[in-house]
């Protein structure tokens, strides 16, 4: 799905609250996911500044959040092949960190290596 403006973003996450609480510290950590889970995950790019930018910046194709059927959460991730077998990474994100560019250009530069660096192995919650 391709959401057009910030008015079609803030929508979305008006209309798709989350069923379940994370603490705050979840919302700084990233955590592995399975590939099915993974591409069950609602993918919706992000056609407008400065989402166009930030994906030009970080050598993508587009910027997109992904969402969680089950729990209506929100996140940024990604499928890491970097000299190993495939690792779905994912990060909860809220509406706040999505229109803050510096975070998503933060996380998602230089191959997403922000969020690989702060893969927690013991992080667990329902996606």
């Amino acid at each position: 799905m391709i959401l057009n403006s910030k008015q079609e973003l803030e929508k979305l996450f008006e209309d798709n609250i989350c069923t379940t609480e994370l603490n705050e510290e979840s919302y700084s950590k990233s955590r592995y996911i399975g590939q099915n889970l993974f591409d069950d995950l609602i993918k919706y790019e992000l056609n407008f500044e400065p989402y166009i930018e930030i994906a030009k910046h970080c050598s993508m194709q587009n910027t997109e959040i992904m969402r969680s059927i089950k729990t209506n959460r929100f996140y940024i991730g990604f499928v890491n092949l970097g000299g190993h077998g495939a690792r779905c990474e994912v990060r909860p994100v809220r509406l706040g960190e999505v229109e803050n560019p510096n975070y998503l250009k933060k996380m998602l530069e230089n191959y997403g290596q922000a969020l690989d660096c702060g893969i927690d192995l013991k992080e667990h919650y329902d996606i």
